[in-house]
């Protein structure tokens, strides 16, 4: 094995770690919407507390992800793009989310967790093409 052959291998290699993280974030996402959903027709502060969660485990997927995928760049960004870029409901939309509980907060929460899940979703479908314009399985 020659050393373009052992590189394209450690590409593809990681490539597959970065989208079985974003697949684990999207699957968070989707069961953050779903608790979401109960959190608007009348959950409380445990229902909240589980869609956070559930959006904490997601962005840690994402980063995990990112991390695989910077090992491609040239130069490294230490910059938190998955709070800055992704998901960041911050302290205002947290507290309103524990703190007042209605259906407003709520709503905003989802709209948030949509956009995000949609996000993934993209990126996902954008690592599968690569990866099988490559020749790469990547079920």
């Amino acid at each position: 094995m020659n050393e373009n052959d052992a590189e394209k291998k450690r590409v593809i290699e990681t490539s597959k770690k970065a989208l079985a993280c974003l697949r684990q974030a999207k699957r968070d996402l989707d069961g953050a919407f779903i608790w979401g959903i109960f959190d608007i027709v009348g959950g409380m502060y445990v229902v909240s507390g589980i869609k956070m969660l559930r959006i904490e485990a997601a962005k840690g997927h994402i980063r995990e992800a990112m991390g695989y995928l910077s090992q491609f760049r040239r130069e490294m960004d230490q910059t938190d793009y998955v709070n800055r870029n992704y998901m960041r409901l911050g302290l205002v939309g947290t507290a309103f989310d524990f703190g007042i509980d209605g259906i407003v907060p709520d709503v905003y929460a989802q709209t948030r967790i949509n956009g995000l899940r949609k996000r993934v979703k993209e990126a996902i479908n954008r690592l599968e093409t690569i990866l099988k314009s490559a020749g790469v399985d990547v079920d």
